[in-house]
């Protein structure tokens, strides 16, 4: 075919070209596909997808038949496009119509699509603002002017109560464990009051000493204030004026057996003891008396009080009496302790004892005090200064 009557081919083709694209809205070519997938008449779907086919067979076979009579290289090469073009052309075809499960497929991925994409749109605006606003209203208008110092914030004084311990932590207590408010003894026919106003605090787990003196302006001996000291604190003499109190219980309000078999444990000087008991059964004397309920046998726990207070000689077969006089007074001090009273009384304990007694005595009620289950509140009354001293606390009277 000479050159002439290729390009009148080319002519003709291209003109039936065009009028099949005018069937077909004017679109282009290769715009045929997507008005494939889109078109909602399915009618005109086919009726395209035909016409596209038709074109697209004239123009191929046109430009196959014209590329022949071209150099043998150049026809090599036209041949090779030609092929790859029509694949191509054919696959398009078959992607351009997927099946109904596919399509509901990609629209529902389109639409997560965009849900995350807001989503993440929104959290990127909020994280902007934060930034941009780190404080809001209220803290931004807050009075500053009030603030308190951080070393006079509430929990910076607790703290210091806390950690100071010793005498700030009977601030914690709501009652002392035994106290005397206000008390007045008057004096026999008119005389100058016995006690005037006396008032002190006394708590679990530490020991204190009364120190009694003579009074030369009232004529006043110590041994007068002290037996006035230990009625009134035992509940044997009311006071004229003032109360003696045990936690939250004024004492003249409670029976007798309830004072001195459970609250209180007394150690007079005189008749402290039964001396023609032995150790073991003058404690198994106060038990029975305070009529309490114990959890183990008596006898045992006898032993145990009398080997707590260091009683070092035997426990049965010999009377007190007998014993050495600062055994007589550490069996004394377990009688005490045996109704498990929590506040301990004593009236001169370490009278008539030599030093090294006196220092035996002593570690006892100190470790009374300081240490065991309950703690005990131990309250000395003496005459001695070098005795009081020894007390955790001291209060003169």
């Amino acid at each position: 075919m000479s050159e002439k009557n290729i390009k009148d081919q080319e002519n003709a083709d291209a003109k039936a070209a065009e009028s099949t694209a005018d069937a077909i809205d004017k679109a282009p070519a290769d715009s045929i596909q997507f008005s494939v997938m889109f078109d909602d008449d399915a009618d005109a779907d086919e009726a395209d997808a035909e016409a596209a086919a038709g074109a697209a067979d004239n123009i191929y076979s046109s430009l196959a038949a014209a590329e022949t009579s071209v150099a043998t290289d150049d026809a090599s090469d036209a041949e090779s496009s030609a092929i790859t073009d029509s694949d191509a052309s054919e696959s398009d075809e078959t992607e351009a119509q997927p099946s109904e499960a596919e399509a509901d497929a990609l629209a529902s991925a389109d639409t997560s699509a965009e849900v995350t994409a807001r989503n993440a749109e929104r959290v990127n605006e909020t994280l902007s603002l934060a930034k941009a606003k780190p404080q809001d209203d209220l803290s931004a208008h807050e009075d500053k002017s009030h603030k308190t110092e951080p070393s006079m914030t509430l929990a910076s004084r607790i703290d210091r109560v806390l950690v100071g311990g010793g005498a700030d932590d009977v601030l914690f207590k709501t009652y002392p464990t035994f106290a005397l408010n206000k008390v007045t003894l008057a004096g026999t026919k008119g005389r100058v009051n016995v006690l005037d106003n006396v008032e002190f605090a006394c708590y679990a787990g530490h020991s204190y000493a009364l120190l009694l003196s003579d009074d030369a302006d009232s004529g006043l001996t110590a041994d007068v204030k002290r037996r006035a000291l230990m009625g009134v604190m035992t509940g044997l003499v009311q006071p004229t004026s003032g109360s003696v109190m045990n936690k939250s219980a004024n004492i003249a309000e409670l029976e007798p057996v309830e004072l001195r078999g459970h609250r209180l444990g007394i150690v007079p000087q005189q008749h402290a003891l039964q001396p023609y008991l032995d150790a073991e059964h003058n404690v198994l004397y106060a038990m029975e008396a305070s009529n309490r309920n114990f959890l183990k046998p008596k006898p045992v726990i006898a032993r145990e009080l009398l080997a707590k207070v260091g009683f070092s000689e035997a426990t049965t077969g010999v009377a007190v009496g007998k014993l050495p006089e600062v055994q007589q007074r550490l069996v004394a001090i377990a009688r005490a302790i045996s109704t498990e009273a929590e506040v301990l009384i004593l009236d001169e304990p370490t009278r008539g004892l030599n030093d090294d007694d006196t220092v035996t005595v002593f570690a006892a009620l100190a470790k009374l005090a300081h240490s065991g289950d309950p703690k005990h509140c131990v309250i000395v009354l003496t005459a001695s200064r070098e005795i009081a001293d020894a007390a955790d606390t001291l209060f003169e009277v």
